[in-house]
């Protein structure tokens, strides 16, 4: 069991450790409206959908009920999401981007204490990229309906940070 756990955690520091290696010249110059609704929209899928797994899978009550609460709240925006970008012409992606489910493959085969572990992780990993997305489009995409929807949802993202911070400091001791 500790390999496994071992495991999770090297896999998730190395995707931490990539993803903090992009290149972030891009952050002041304008968000393409259709980049931020693939992102929103895919980071939305991700957070149902690993929901959903947790709500199944976890063997930890908060975390559990984290998981419910990623389903409820991410479903919301998700619609509140479509409206927005169909209203512009623009396509909310139907499949998870290809990072998106790389991480959700990371969890899908965990069972007991590890995926909690894994999902508590991921949540604040997928948080954590979602609110910088967010502060992002909020700043500087194109179209003032998806700023203002981006400006709207923060407070949401950091609020869902925040719990997942908590929550993975208490199951990742």
């Amino acid at each position: 069991m500790k390999k496994i756990n071992t495991l999770v955690i090297m896999l998730f520091s190395c995707i931490l450790s990539f993803q903090a290696c992009k290149d972030d010249d891009n952050e002041t110059t304008t968000m393409n409206n259709q980049e931020f609704v693939t992102m929103a929209g895919s980071g939305n899928m991700l957070e149902i959908q690993a929901g959903q797994m947790a709500s199944e899978k976890a063997v930890n009550a908060d975390v559990k009920e984290y998981g419910h609460h990623m389903v409820a709240d991410h479903s919301t925006a998700s619609v509140e999401l479509m409206a927005v970008a169909k209203s512009k012409g623009l396509t909310v992606p139907t499949q998870l981007t290809t990072q998106h489910q790389q991480q959700l493959s990371v969890i899908a085969p965990l069972t007991g204490p590890a995926f909690d572990k894994a999902f508590m992780a991921l949540m604040v990993q997928s948080h954590q990229e979602q609110v910088s997305l967010f502060e992002r489009a909020s700043n500087s995409v194109q179209d003032k309906d998806l700023r203002s929807l981006a400006t709207t949802k923060l407070p949401v993202l950091r609020e869902h940070l925040d719990g997942a911070t908590k929550l993975n400091a208490t199951v990742n001791q």
